[in-house]
This record gives C-alpha cells, structure tokens and sequence, in this order.
C-alpha cells in the first residue's frame, strides 16, 4: 500500500529537484558570462568544472591539455587568456574522438570553430598524446598547468602522466578529470601524483593539486 503514494510523493519532488537545478545552471551561466563559448559547447565537463579550470589557470602562462574534443576544456582556458593576454594553450589530440563512448568520427573542424575566437593563444597538437611528447618538448620546457583527460583507463592516464611528468615543477597544478568513476584515473592520482602535491581540491568528477615538488 505505500508503493503508489510514496511514488506520489517523489513526482513533486523530483520536479522541484529539477527545477532548482535548471534555475542554479540558468544563474552560473548569466553570472560567468566570460565562459559563454565554452558553455555552449556539448561536453562531459559540467558547468561547474568549467568554471574551475577558468580559476585555476589564472596564474599559469603554459597550460597543456591532453584530451581536447571539440573544445570546451579550451575555451575554458582561452576565455583566461582573453583576460591577461599572456598564455599559451597546447591542445594535444587526435581529433578521431578516440576513447570516447560516442564512438569514432574526425572532430577537428568542430574544435577549430568553436575555439576560433581564441586562436591565436592555442596550438593544437594532432597526434597520439604519448606520441607527440617530442613535438611538445620543442614547444616548450615546462608546463605551469596540465589537464589530462584522454584514456581513462589506468594504463591510459599512467602512459599520459608518465609522459608529461618531466614537464611539470613546483607550482605547476595537474588536472585530471573523470576521477569520479574512472579507478584508473583515481589509482594514477594517489598513486602517482599524490606524493608530489602540497595542496589539492576536488568536484565530483574533477579533481586538482598543486605540485610541492617535481614528479
């Protein structure tokens, strides 16, 4: 007998919970109106973790992100550089849409024209992540922020953390994001990243520290 009017009682509640949610993503968005391109991108990054890679790249001039789609990561950082003027973006990809669940297909005319209004502070790098560290080294020394989401499989984010250690220093921030329900990316963190880092922070799916010493 409590079935129906349980379920009776969940209905309302539920549409209010909905409602509530629709009114705080309608109020993030008309209140970080600097975000716009970013947030009208499709992606797996909340609006919320957008708003965090904005903040935490606000004192890094070179930020590299493995794993860019069609681009809302990098306008995050775009809309940053935008602001100070002096950053510079390597977007390191494939642009097959390789380990994503959607499928395979060539993304890269869709992250060139969402990213076109930050163009001049982005390179794009096309190739495998582990593959292009060469091309990255000839770019660049070091790296003051590294985002990582590409393959989220243990092996994947070890290979990418691997590979891009030796760009990072004391004071560099390394992202990683899926840390929610990816165990790899999780094991890779305390594993590996964790030793390194001073102090830290985390949404549900998101999750950052910056390093007190070199990895």
């Amino acid at each position: 007998m409590h079935g129906p009017l349980v379920s009776s009682i969940m209905k309302p509640r539920r549409a209010l919970s909905g409602l509530k949610r629709q009114a705080l993503d309608f109020w993030t968005r008309i209140t970080n109106t600097h975000l716009r391109q970013s947030f009208s991108i499709e992606s797996h990054l909340t609006l919320r973790e957008r708003i965090a890679l904005y903040d935490l790249c606000s004192q890094s001039t070179v930020i590299a992100e493995i794993g860019s789609y069609i681009g809302a990561s990098a306008c995050c950082f775009g809309a940053a550089a935008l602001r100070t003027g002096n950053k510079r973006i390597l977007c390191i990809d494939t642009w097959n849409n390789d380990a994503m669940s959607e499928g395979n297909w060539d993304t890269w005319t869709q992250f060139q024209n969402n990213t076109s209004l930050y163009s001049s502070f982005i390179t794009p790098v096309r190739g495998f992540s582990t593959q292009v560290v060469e091309k990255i080294q000839a770019i660049t020394p070091a790296i003051d922020l590294l985002f990582i989401d590409g393959d989220h499989s243990y092996e994947g984010v070890k290979a990418d953390w691997d590979a891009y250690k030796a760009f990072l220093k004391p004071g560099s921030i390394v992202v990683f994001h899926d840390y929610g329900w990816a165990e790899g990316v999780k094991r890779v963190v305390n594993e590996d990243a964790m030793p390194h880092i001073k102090s830290h922070g985390n949404l549900p799916n998101m999750w950052w520290g910056v390093l007190a010493t070199k990895p």
